[in-house]
């Protein structure tokens, strides 16, 4: 899908899949579980040690775990971005190289994180996270991110233990000083993929060790929910301070994979029934138009933003309502999906599926939908920006969980919220609603 869309009327069978954020105090059991489980499917971990000429242990198969509504759909993901995890066994002189072509998407990015599903930094400076616009092409090739061009040209990433400031196109495997045997893990991000379609073409992968090399195929897809409904009852998720009043939470060490691209204002709301909406509204950061990949650093303010409606409830999923065309309706809206009006504000409304044709026949007013299986369960709402590259930005915002330091830092970008009735916002418009700043 390109331009705007405010239906996202997904078809039934067509999946629409997901990216995760780093939420606040968030301890992501759920979804942590269900990779632990497919990681103990997947590591080859040998009884005893193995031989200094034996083959690398492999994981199966490569990127076994896919985020998606119908696979995982744990951790408040995001509905237009799509992640894939491998973990694989740290062993002493291992190298892992991922060759593979530069997505048609709006972002992508690789990150190492450890056996405590964070990411990390060398004694030796070097980041565990390498974005799109960082990845240096294979000779002949362009990276579309770095100019223009059409996305499709080549690149390799090496993983190993001993890389150097300033390299290129090398991860660290694992923190300095891991023991072997540990298990670390590969994430592969991609927001926005062109028209929507998930059939990114994934990193071939290899595992290199003493000399020998294995090629390691990637799996086959799974619809496996990894568990969740056995051990979702560990996850627990706190709010913003005030309800409809946006805050930066704190890190948490219990997060789960944090993408360190992203930043997140969040806040709760409960439907409010009746003819009530919720209204949100703020002037809208600038992003490269359409979804293929553009040069970056740009003059667009982030790579990209969106507004999402998740449940707090274990496994803590983005909200999915099926529709009676049977088309589904998630519960975000990127930038690409959200009107703005003649200043530059985005309008969201948060309704019911009953009340959609109704918000969305205000004027630049764009529908995000309350959960139909849970109507009266509080939602956590996620702004996200990233990439965020001007002062406004989310990422300058202090993680003090106070709504006064993010309007402080953010001012016509901070989104304000209220309750409205639906009948107000249709007579006096946002404004009505929700007072300017």
């Amino acid at each position: 899908m390109s331009g705007p869309s405010l239906s996202r009327r997904v078809p039934a069978g067509r999946p629409r899949h997901l990216g995760r954020p780093r939420g606040r105090r968030l301890a992501w059991a759920s979804l942590a579980a269900a990779i632990l489980i497919v990681a103990a499917a997947a590591v080859v971990v040998p009884a005893r040690p193995a031989r200094a000429d034996a083959p690398p242990r492999t994981p199966s198969c490569a990127w076994p775990v896919e985020a998606s509504p119908q696979n995982v759909n744990a951790g408040l993901l995001d509905s237009d971005a799509v992640y894939w995890v491998m973990p694989f066994a740290v062993q002493q002189n291992l190298r892992i190289t991922l060759s593979g072509t530069f997505a048609d998407a709006r972002y992508t990015s690789l990150t190492v994180y450890d056996s405590t599903f964070a990411p990390f930094t060398t004694a030796q400076g070097v980041s565990s996270e390498l974005t799109d616009y960082r990845i240096a092409p294979d000779p002949g090739s362009v990276n579309p991110w770095q100019q223009q061009a059409a996305s499709g040209g080549h690149f390799a990433v090496t993983l190993r233990a001993d890389p150097a400031a300033g390299e290129t196109n090398v991860l660290p495997i694992a923190p300095d000083g891991t023991a072997a045997g540990k298990t670390g893990y590969l994430i592969y991000r991609v927001y926005l993929p062109a028209g929507g379609d998930q059939s990114v073409p994934l990193p071939g992968v290899s595992f290199d060790q003493n000399g020998t090399t294995v090629n390691v195929p990637v799996c086959a897809p799974s619809t496996s929910d990894g568990g969740l409904p056995a051990i979702a009852a560990n996850t627990s998720t706190a709010t913003a301070s005030t309800p409809l009043e946006f805050a930066r939470g704190t890190s948490s060490t219990g997060s789960l994979f944090p993408n360190p691209d992203n930043a997140y204002l969040e806040t709760s709301v409960t439907p409010p029934g009746g003819d009530n909406v919720v209204v949100v509204r703020a002037k809208a950061p600038t992003a490269p138009a359409g979804e293929d990949p553009a040069p970056w650093p740009s003059l667009a303010d982030t790579r990209y933003w969106s507004l999402c409606a998740d449940l707090p409830t274990p496994p803590l999923p983005v909200v999915v309502n099926t529709l009676p065309d049977g088309g589904v309706d998630y519960g975000c809206r990127a930038d690409n999906a959200t009107t703005l009006d003649a200043d530059g504000y985005y309008t969201f409304v948060l309704g019911t599926e009953a009340q959609r044709a109704a918000i969305e026949a205000v004027p630049d007013a764009t529908f995000l939908p309350f959960s139909t299986d849970h109507p009266t369960t509080t939602h956590v709402l996620l702004l996200r920006n990233l990439l965020g590259a001007f002062p406004y930005a989310v990422q300058n915002v202090p993680p003090d969980n106070d709504p006064a330091s993010a309007a402080a830092v953010m001012q016509s970008y901070y989104p304000r919220a209220a309750v409205c009735p639906l009948s107000t916002l249709q007579t006096g418009g946002p404004t009505a609603c929700v007072s300017p700043s």
